[in-house]
């Protein structure tokens, strides 16, 4: 039977995800940890709130959490839930802040994404996983791709899903299962970062003046931002799966082996 709702582990993991691979931040927090500076985020305000005025940088991580876990909600449901309607700032941080945790923003999302079914089915009078996860796996491409046209167990995935859908689809199927399941990734790297930041200071020290350190700055940062832009735009076009896997059958199988008969638990 499906489970009414996915684990607070389970959507911890997809926050996890989401701070390392979105946000650019080592995701290294469990439930009871706060959502502060040391976490990537100054306040709850930075996050999705109203009280610093970022609303542009605000909208962009509210869309990029409810687009990763495949729900949506009003502004107004985010500010109710976490205090953000509060008059002031310090209000705000007195009666707010200190019971903003992971867990805290863990129990919003968890209530709002509805599970997908991974349970096995009765097929020629005998329960299937795998038949089971196939469904569940149908039912997931639909919801990153709503015209989807019919799919079979024999069906190449990337001929149905490619791009951001096929990225999306792939990341809930990595938190759901916890990461269990691999996915490649182009990857900047320190390499890369001291790269250019050596580039910068030599060009810092070539002028060794004022002019040289703010054009070793201009430098490294017009050399990060498209080299990010490139590799966002690699990211979203390249297979995340492994090469075994060709067809959606191939996926519920795969899937059957890793899982066994264990299902989401609810919370």
């Amino acid at each position: 039977m499906s489970a009414e709702r996915y684990s607070q582990e389970q959507i911890l993991c997809g926050l996890r995800i989401v701070w390392r691979e979105e946000l650019d931040f080592d995701p290294s927090f469990d439930l009871d940890t706060r959502i502060d500076e040391n976490t990537g985020l100054a306040t709850l305000g930075d996050l999705i709130g109203c009280l610093v005025g970022e609303v542009e940088y605000i909208t962009r991580i509210a869309w990029t959490i409810e687009t990763f876990f495949g729900f949506s909600c009003r502004p107004e449901e985010w500010n109710c839930y976490f205090g953000l309607n509060a008059t002031s700032r310090e209000e705000w941080e007195h009666f707010f802040a200190p019971c903003f945790t992971f867990r805290r923003l863990v129990e919003f999302i968890q209530a709002r994404v509805k599970p997908l079914p991974l349970e096995p089915i009765t097929v020629l009078g005998k329960p299937c996983l795998t038949a089971g996860i196939f469904r569940g796996l149908e039912r997931l491409a639909r919801q990153v791709h709503p015209a989807l046209r019919q799919i079979a167990p024999s069906t190449p995935i990337c001929a149905r899903l490619h791009g951001l859908c096929l990225r999306r689809f792939w990341n809930r199927l990595r938190w759901i299962t916890e990461e269990r399941i691999p996915t490649r990734r182009i990857k900047l790297g320190c390499g890369g970062f001291y790269f250019k930041l050596g580039i910068g200071l030599a060009i810092a020290l070539w002028k060794r003046d004022l002019e040289g350190l703010c054009l070793s700055l201009l430098v490294t940062a017009l050399l990060f931002i498209p080299t990010a832009l490139l590799l966002g735009f690699l990211n979203s076009r390249i297979n995340p799966m492994p090469k075994e896997i060709k067809t959606f059958g191939d996926l519920a199988r795969y899937l059957a082996v890793i899982t066994g008969d264990q299902q989401p638990e609810g919370a």
